[in-house]
């Protein structure tokens, strides 16, 4: 074929669409969708992490639309602070805590804040941007959880598209701009109708010409151009395109120079575990997404699937999964799953512990790409080798970029134009 695509999670379906019968898209997977995919839990419905499409291009937008029905609604978002329920986000909202010291230590920190487009690190951002009693009190804590301790290891250079504004800066997440803005308490998501966030890829790739699941690549000669999976099938081709983890499509690559098999060995993945919940009955509040930045409860972010649309409300039962960091779920230990059931009947998101009737952990060793400062450089050293040979990147991990599904759908539809033609090795 002419380009060989693996991985059919959102980048690689993108790519495939878009080159139509001149790709063939493989997966080691037995079904698509990669970190967006959904699993059934005893009857309730749960997606891998947190999902719902949201996306500044519009191209990308109607290709969803048109491929399934989706169901829109305003987004319903909360942060947890020391047992308050804050609109999220915070930042913006902070008044509305009860304790009054808080809001006047936020608001003085705020009124002392200052532009933090030159900070050095993204602990020095927090405080810059937001004030110290803002950054203390939330930004802070929420985001060890996440990220671990040591928040200067992280560039800043992500933050326009991630973290919203504070009180008093005009800013909205605009739906057709072609640019990614943080999400707002009046911003309106979609979801599929019916089923999970997965569906969304499964509608996606049933219009894919040549796709192969279970089929996984285990080596990659890019002097031949071929590819071989790991049973034995032969594919030639004359670009190939991976949404694989950086660092393991490197390992598959015959002759990397191991000073680049070292760099990208330094490139840092948040791991997470998720901690899936099957719950009789419907949910017991309208919340959608949970931000706890509270020490008490092991995981950063609650989603209650169940009321990502209509359909799932009205099942018998509904889905809870709660986001626990690598570190968070060590100091748990083996009562991971108890101490997270235990915080979600404290905090009224469970009404009856009794309506929990199966639970599951899910461990992703690659949950979020970590944005250090050395990431740029050591993907552009990356590309810069395997462009020449014929070899692609796109994707979540493939770039090591911390993109949402609908961007690595929209670089894979446009992958054609972004990337300059192969030359021979």
């Amino acid at each position: 074929m002419e380009v060989l695509v693996v991985g059919a999670g959102p980048a690689g379906i993108g790519a495939g669409l878009a080159l139509c019968e001149r790709a063939l898209v493989v997966d080691g997977a037995t079904e698509v969708g990669g970190l967006a995919r959904t699993v059934d839990l005893e009857g309730a419905i749960l997606d891998f992490g947190g999902h719902s499409f949201h996306t500044p291009h519009p191209d990308v937008r109607a290709r969803v639309f048109d491929a399934l029905p989706m169901e829109e609604a305003k987004r319903d978002a909360w942060c947890l602070v020391d047992g308050a329920w804050i609109p999220y986000p915070f930042q913006r909202h902070f008044v509305r805590h009860p304790d009054a010291r808080l809001v006047e230590s936020c608001r003085a920190g705020l009124a002392a804040a200052r532009p933090a487009d030159n900070a050095s690190d993204f602990d020095a951002y927090l405080d810059a941007r937001f004030g110290t009693g803002i950054a203390a009190a939330f930004m802070k804590p929420y985001n060890r959880k996440l990220w671990g301790d040591d928040l200067a290891r992280m560039s800043a250079m992500w933050t326009a598209e991630r973290v919203a504004a504070p009180a008093g800066v005009a800013e909205h997440f605009d739906p057709s701009d072609g640019q990614r803005k943080p999400l707002h308490d009046d911003t309106v998501v979609a979801y599929p109708a019916r089923g999970g966030f997965g569906e969304i890829f499964a509608a996606l790739a049933r219009r894919l010409p040549r796709l192969s699941l279970g089929c996984e690549i285990a080596a990659i000669d890019p002097r031949s151009r071929t590819a071989t999976a790991r049973d034995g099938r032969r594919f030639r081709y004359r670009d190939l395109v991976s949404t694989l983890p950086l660092p393991g499509l490197l390992e598959r690559i015959a002759g990397v120079p191991p000073e680049l098999l070292h760099a990208v060995a330094r490139l840092e993945a948040m791991p997470l575990t998720l901690a899936m919940f099957a719950v009789e009955g419907s949910p017991a509040t309208t919340r959608q997404r949970v931000y706890v930045a509270d020490a008490g409860f092991p995981g950063h972010k609650i989603v209650l699937n169940g009321n990502s649309s209509r359909w799932l409300a009205s099942r018998a039962r509904h889905g809870i999964v709660a986001e626990v960091s690598q570190a968070s779920a060590d100091r748990a230990g083996g009562q991971l799953l108890d101490r997270v059931a235990e915080g979600l009947c404290r905090t009224g998101l469970v009404g009856d512990p009794r309506r929990i009737v199966a639970r599951r952990a899910v461990r992703l060793p690659l949950g979020y790409p970590v944005p250090t400062h050395e990431r740029p450089a050591i993907v552009v050293q990356a590309k810069a080798w395997l462009a020449p040979r014929g070899i692609h990147t796109l994707g979540r991990f493939g770039e090591w970029d911390y993109i949402n599904a609908d961007e690595a759908l929209r670089r894979g539809l446009h992958w054609p134009a972004d990337v300059p033609a192969a030359t021979a090795d």
